[in-house]
């Protein structure tokens, strides 16, 4: 049989248990003072350990922040319940991290008798919110051109449209089609394509107000969204405004390119107030321009229910996305 080895429990041994964490350790006593820093910590923090101890933060952290840790070590040390919180701290360089702190009261001998404590240990969880965000964003937005896609349109014509019946306020629904895109594909390649897609995409947003939004339904099909405007005339103009901007040329290689775009304008509550009438009456609209010669803009007339609708705006495919629209 082998003898047990008995470890005596004095403080180096405990910095060398806390150092051998790989996440960031702290100890800290009932006044906030840091007792025991791991070296996790000391480099999390861009600070040598010797500096930390004793200290309860100030100067470490912004006053605010420290406020927070101290109502939350308050909480553990009256009440001696486990505290996990998700925390944004101020590590070594000034950088901003994201983090969880898992907070436990633990008692320990000390010289004055035995003593409450609390063992803090820190995860960095910012690359993981940062992907998060990343996966957040890519899920609503077109990865060509960064703009809200069709599902993202989709709740935010919702929304729009609730609000107005609240307010009374009218909210225009612009589709936007380029005329003649597919022959730049073509003559070009899709690089050149695809340039002129984010070059739009950017005229797009240039013409529009802060709140209104640009999204792109797939190929060569976009959308606005207008809101608070008080009659047809304010959509009118920005339908005319689109129509402006996107047919100027294009510089791009190995050629200038001229585009020119029709326009189909809906508004609500005057042509619908729901998301799928007030699309299906814009995309009305917009099939009548491309008939009367394209290039233009139209806002929906009751006539127009005639029409056969137009490739524009096709029913969405088996993974959600809109088919490809095309010239009619």
């Amino acid at each position: 049989m082998f003898a047990q080895s008995t470890i005596v429990p004095t403080v180096e041994v405990l910095q060398a248990l806390l150092d051998s964490i790989p996440n960031p350790v702290i100890v800290i006593d009932r006044e906030h003072r840091l007792v025991l820093v791991n070296q996790a910590m000391a480099d999390f923090m861009g600070r040598p350990r010797e500096a930390m101890l004793g200290q309860t933060g100030a100067g470490l952290l912004p006053q605010a922040q420290l406020e927070v840790f101290w109502r939350i070590d308050d909480q553990v040390f009256a009440t001696g319940l486990p505290n996990e919180n998700e925390e944004i701290v101020t590590g070594a360089g000034g950088r901003q991290r994201i983090v969880i702190t898992r907070k436990r009261l633990i008692h320990l001998d000390t010289a004055e008798g035995r003593a409450p404590f609390i063992v803090a240990v820190i995860s960095d969880v910012t690359p993981i919110r940062e992907a998060e965000a990343r996966a957040h964003h890519l899920a609503a937005h077109d990865l060509l051109t960064g703009l809200p896609n069709r599902g993202q349109l989709t709740l935010r014509l919702a929304q729009a449209l609730a609000a107005a019946r609240g307010s009374g306020e009218v909210v225009g629904l612009l589709l936007v089609d380029l005329d003649g895109f597919k022959p730049i594909n073509d003559r070009f390649g899709h690089l050149v394509g695809d340039n002129v897609l984010r070059i739009v995409a950017r005229r797009l947003s240039g013409v529009i107000r802060a709140g209104d939004t640009v999204a792109r339904l797939g190929g060569d099909e976009f959308c606005v969204i207008q809101l608070g405007i008080r009659d047809a005339a304010q959509a009118l103009h920005l339908a005319d405004r689109i129509v402006a901007a996107i047919g100027h040329p294009f510089a791009t290689d190995p050629e200038p390119i001229v585009v020119s775009a029709s326009v189909g304008v809906a508004l609500c509550p005057f042509d619908g107030d729901d998301p799928e009438t007030l699309l299906d009456r814009a995309d009305r609209a917009l099939y009548a321009v491309k008939h009367a010669g394209r290039g233009s803009y139209r806002r929906y007339e009751a006539s127009m229910q005639r029409l056969s609708a137009s490739p524009v705006m096709r029913p969405a495919g088996p993974d959600g996305a809109a088919a490809a629209g095309g010239e009619p």
